[in-house]
């Protein structure tokens, strides 16, 4: 990517989405990620059309093809190195400058940087890419790590990541009318949003189970 100065400004953003599926599983670095893509599996594969975006480093233990990759990050030399691993079918989005490897940068007309998690981002590009019903795999916004954990230097700076600090900006989203178009299937996200069913993926009536809250 090149200074956004000289780079052309795409006017027709939705021409980024590729498809016309409604539902966009956004996948995580928490440690149970692949418990989450399983659950998942087990609601809408086969059953639900869904578009997928991968965040961070998940993009590499992902078992189905994605049509999206996110990183807040996106200038550090890793997160470039990830996006150069994927297939050129794969959208690369950023909203850092300079971020060698992906395809487009996200600019928040008018306002500040960015803040927030990955995640975060993920799910406000969802939003602008039509997506009504997104849902969070292996974005548990707890303390428990992520999938890599154990496979890291102790001192490495994401070895003992604790991500509830961030709750706050989940939190402030849920009580906006963008929260209702997130599900989420474990930890600190799904107590928030809820846990999707495939009624709610396919826009049907959901049944109330007797000791689940309204």
């Amino acid at each position: 990517m090149e200074d956004p100065g000289v780079m052309p400004i795409i006017q027709d953003y939705m021409s980024l989405k590729g498809s016309d599926n409604d539902v966009l599983l956004i996948i995580g670095d928490g440690r149970h990620v692949l418990d989450d893509i399983g659950a998942w599996y087990d609601i809408a594969e086969g059953i639900v059309p869904y578009d997928t975006a991968c965040v961070n480093y998940s993009a590499l233990i992902c078992p189905h093809g994605i049509q999206h990759y996110m990183a807040g990050d996106a200038h550090m030399t890793d997160m470039q190195n990830v996006a150069r691993k994927l297939p050129k079918s794969v959208i690369k989005h950023a909203w850092n400058p300079r971020a060698a490897g992906f395809n487009v940068r996200w600019i928040r007309n008018g306002r500040g940087g960015w803040n927030g998690t990955s995640g975060n981002l993920a799910y406000k590009i969802g939003l602008a890419l039509d997506y009504t019903r997104i849902v969070l795999a292996g974005c548990p916004m707890d303390n428990s790590g992520n999938w890599y954990t154990d496979i890291i230097p102790e001192t490495d700076v994401k070895a003992h990541k604790d991500h509830r600090h961030h709750m706050w900006k989940w939190m402030e989203m849920s009580l906006r009318p963008i929260g209702r178009f997130c599900r989420s299937m474990s930890g600190n996200t799904a107590d928030l949003f809820g846990k999707p069913t495939r009624e709610w993926l396919l826009h049907l009536p959901e049944t109330l189970i007797e000791g689940d809250d309204p």
